[in-house]
């Protein structure tokens, strides 16, 4: 399905937010259901498969009457969660031997058993939502012996809720991954908001001090307002020393 699709660090296979999330999926629901609604916790939409039977209850990827997926990235990586009911899922690989392997990983497995052409391994999940992250070239080497050469099926079985599925070429830190692959993206702050934060506040005049006006010096009435009055009184003083 893949084989002639570059694949460059992240191929996604199911995103629950698409217009078409189950275009390559198959889905079988005995004696349970399937649907997509809005998880209350992530505030997104999420595609729930719950039954009474794990083994009939399940989703598969690629659909009829494609053969294989064609996933060369080696590293598996789904956002699911923990519904805290039995769940597993399983994964085909095609190794340089040419043979098929499939890795089994379950909630309710407590070992690991490993057989000629399959492996069931124990699968450990936190309450509420989980980011798995699998190796499978480390697995097929650990168990086999063997390199991966690429990914051939992919089936999940209830009981879970899923946001997205995808394979990538390495780990990513949580802030290389672009916003859509997240578990929870980043929130953008509202753009009136920003708006207001950055305008600068408004600059108002300083309050006017009140001041004493100092009082208006009286005049004498008899004298010329040109000339001071301290002059006038010096002037005047002087005048009274003087003996005629």
């Amino acid at each position: 399905m893949f084989r002639d699709s570059f694949q460059h660090r992240f191929v996604t296979v199911f995103s629950s937010a698409g217009s078409k999330p189950l275009a390559i999926w198959d889905v079988h629901t005995r004696n349970g259901n399937s649907r997509r609604l809005t998880d209350e916790d992530i505030r997104s939409l999420a595609f729930e498969l719950a039954g009474v039977n794990v083994a009939t209850t399940y989703m598969v990827a690629p659909c009829a009457p494609c053969p294989s997926l064609s996933i060369k990235l080696p590293f598996l990586v789904l956002l699911l969660k923990n519904m805290k009911k039995f769940f597993s899922f399983e994964v085909q690989i095609l190794d340089d031997r040419d043979s098929l392997r499939r890795l089994r990983f379950s909630n309710y497995q407590s070992s690991t058993r490993i057989d000629s052409f399959s492996t069931t391994m124990p699968l450990s999940l936190v309450p509420n939502w989980n980011h798995v992250q699998l190796n499978l070239a480390e697995f097929i080497r650990r168990t086999y012996g063997s390199n991966y050469r690429e990914t051939v099926r992919l089936q999940i079985h209830a009981n879970v809720r899923i946001k997205r599925i995808y394979f990538c070429d390495r780990l990513y830190t949580n802030d290389e991954t672009p916003s859509d692959l997240r578990l929870f993206p980043i929130v953008r702050p509202n753009r009136l908001v920003q708006m207001r934060a950055q305008q600068k506040a408004a600059k108002f005049p300083p309050e006017p001090i009140e001041s004493v006006r100092p009082p208006t010096p009286v005049q004498d009435a008899g004298v010329s307002g040109d000339q001071p009055q301290n002059e006038l009184v010096s002037a005047a003083q002087c005048a009274d020393g003087v003996e005629l």
